[in-house]
C-alpha cells in the first residue's frame, strides 16, 4: 500500500508524518499536517503521528 502524500504546512517538502491542528470550515474541517521536526522548531505540539509514513533517519 502506497503512503498518502501529506503537504507540510511549514516547508516544501512532502510526508509530513504529524498532524499539528484541525480546523472548520465550510466543506467540514480539514487538518493540518507537518514534519515533526518542522513543528518542533516552532515550538508547535503535535495533536497525533501518523504510523504508515516513511522511518525517520538515524
Amino acid at each position: 500500500m502506497a503512503t498518502p502524500q501529506r503537504a507540510c504546512t511549514y516547508c516544501p517538502e512532502p510526508d509530513a508524518d504529524v498532524c499539528v491542528r484541525t480546523r472548520r470550515d465550510e466543506s467540514g474541517g480539514a487538518h493540518v499536517y507537518a514534519h515533526r521536526e518542522c513543528a518542533a522548531e516552532r515550538g508547535v505540539i503535535p495533536l497525533y503521528v501518523f504510523t504508515d509514513g516513511p522511518k525517520p533517519a538515524r
